[in-house]
C-alpha cells in the first residue's frame, strides 16, 4: 500500500493532471462566464447579438480586474490567430467603462474586429468546459465550419510528421543498439573473469557521466574544426571538412552511444544464464557456427534483446537534450515540440495533447511487445 500511494502521488496524479489539460477549456468558460451561458450567441449575420455583446463587455471588464484577460487573449489567439490585441484592447476599454448601451454598436464603433463572424464562431464553439481542439490539432485535424472533422491547413499540419519522425528515429536507434549489443555482450560473457569485469566496467562508465556532457562531447568531436574532420582532411579523404554535426547521422551516433549500455546490460543479464554447452553441442554435431548461433543461441537470448529493445525504444521516444543539441532543424523529435509549447508559448493544452499522443504510442508499442513475447513463449513451450 505505501508503494501504491507513493506511485499515485508522485507519478499517476501529476501526469494525469497534466494530460487533462489537453481537453480542458476552462480558460474560456472562467473568463467568459456570462457570454458562454447565452443560448443565442450569434445573430443572423454571424456576429454576436446585443445580449452577447453586453455579456462580453461585463466579462472582459471582470477579466481585466482579475487579470484573466491575457490568458483569455492567448487562448483565443491560439484558435484564431490575430485576435490577441483585439481582446486586450477591448478588455481595457471595458474595464475603463468606455462602452454603453447599445453595446453592440458601441463595441463595433471602437473595435471593428468584433464584426468578424469567425470570432463569434470560435466563442460559440468554446462554451463548454471541455474541448477537443488540442487533441485534433495534435493529429493535424481541425473542425470545419459545419462541425465536421477535417485535415488542418498545410501550414499547420506538422505534428503527425514530427511523431512519425520520432518513431522512425527511435526504431533505428533501437535496431542499431540491438545489433551492436549482441557481440559486445557475447565478448563480456565469453571472456575470462578479469577481462569480463574490465569490459563490464567500460560499459557502465558512460552511465556515470552526465548526459549533457556526453552530448556536448559529440559536438566538439564532430564539428568542422574537430578531430574527426581534421583526420579526414589529413588522410585526403575530402578536400575540406564535412558537415557531420547537426545531421541525422550525428543524432543517431549520439543517441546510440547514450542508450547502448542499457541494451548491453539487458542482453548480458540473459546471456549469462545460457549455458555455453548448448552452442558446443550444436557445433559438435556438425552445424556451422552461424547456423548454431541462429538456431540455438539467438532464441535463448531473444527475451533479453526484446526487453532491452523495449527500454531503449521508450527512452528514445522521449529524448529531448540529445536531439535538441546534436540534431538539425529537421531532426527535432516530439519532445522538443512539447518543451516548446510548455516553456515558450505556454500552450499547455497542446503540450498535454502531444504528451497524450506520445503515451498512446507507448501503449501501442507495449501491447505489441507483450503480444510478440507471448507468442514467443508459446512457441518455446511447444
Amino acid at each position: 500500500m505505501p508503494t501504491i500511494i507513493f506511485i499515485a502521488a508522485v507519478f499517476i496524479f501529476p501526469v494525469g493532471r497534466f494530460l487533462i489539460l489537453s481537453i480542458d477549456n476552462s480558460d474560456f468558460t472562467n473568463a467568459l462566464p456570462r457570454t458562454s451561458q447565452i443560448a443565442g450567441l450569434r445573430a443572423l449575420d454571424g456576429v454576436g447579438t446585443e445580449a452577447a455583446f453586453a455579456a462580453l463587455v461585463q466579462d472582459l471588464a471582470e477579466a481585466t480586474a482579475t487579470r484573466k484577460d491575457a490568458l483569455l487573449a492567448q487562448s483565443l489567439n491560439q484558435r484564431l490567430v490575430g485576435t490577441r490585441a483585439l481582446v486586450l484592447k477591448t478588455a481595457k476599454d471595458a474595464a475603463a467603462g468606455n462602452f454603453a448601451a447599445p453595446f453592440r454598436e458601441s463595441v463595433l464603433a471602437k473595435h471593428q474586429g468584433w464584426a468578424k463572424p469567425e470570432i463569434w464562431k470560435v466563442l460559440d464553439d468554446n462554451r463548454s468546459p471541455f474541448t477537443d481542439f488540442n487533441i485534433l490539432a495534435s493529429y493535424d485535424l481541425k473542425r470545419q465550419p459545419d462541425g465536421r472533422i477535417g485535415a488542418a491547413p498545410a501550414q499547420e499540419a506538422i505534428f503527425v510528421g514530427v511523431l512519425t519522425r520520432t518513431i522512425v528515429i527511435s526504431a533505428v536507434v533501437t535496431l542499431l543498439c540491438a545489433v551492436l549489443s549482441v557481440p559486445l555482450a557475447q565478448a563480456i560473457v565469453s571472456s575470462s573473469p578479469l577481462v569480463s569485469r574490465m569490459l563490464f566496467a567500460l560499459v557502465l562508465f558512460p552511465l556515470w557521466s552526465s548526459l549533457l556532457v556526453r552530448t556536448i562531447i559529440w559536438i566538439i568531436v564532430l564539428q568542422k574544426t574537430g578531430p574527426v574532420n581534421a583526420a579526414i582532411v589529413f588522410l585526403g579523404i575530402t578536400d575540406g571538412p564535412m558537415t557531420l554535426i547537426y545531421t541525422r547521422f550525428s543524432l543517431y551516433l549520439a543517441m546510440v552511444q547514450v542508450l547502448l549500455p542499457l541494451m548491453i546490460l539487458s542482453v548480458v543479464s540473459i546471456m549469462r544464464r545460457v549455458s555455453p554447452s548448448y552452442m558446443k553441442a550444436a557445433l559438435s554435431l556438425g552445424a556451422p557456427w552461424l547456423t548454431a548461433w541462429r538456431t540455438v543461441q539467438l532464441p535463448l537470448i531473444l527475451p533479453g534483446i526484446m526487453s532491452g529493445a523495449a527500454i531503449v525504444f521508450v527512452f528514445a521516444l522521449g529524448y529531448y537534450v540529445t536531439p535538441a543539441l546534436v540534431g538539425g532543424p529537421r531532426d527535432q523529435m516530439i519532445s522538443s515540440m512539447i518543451a516548446f509549447y510548455t516553456n515558450k508559448t505556454l500552450n499547455w493544452g497542446l503540450a498535454a495533447a502531444l504528451s497524450l499522443q506520445l503515451l498512446v504510442v507507448l501503449i501501442v508499442i507495449a501491447a505489441l511487445f507483450w503480444t510478440v513475447q507471448s507468442l514467443f513463449r508459446r512457441k518455446v513451450a511447444s
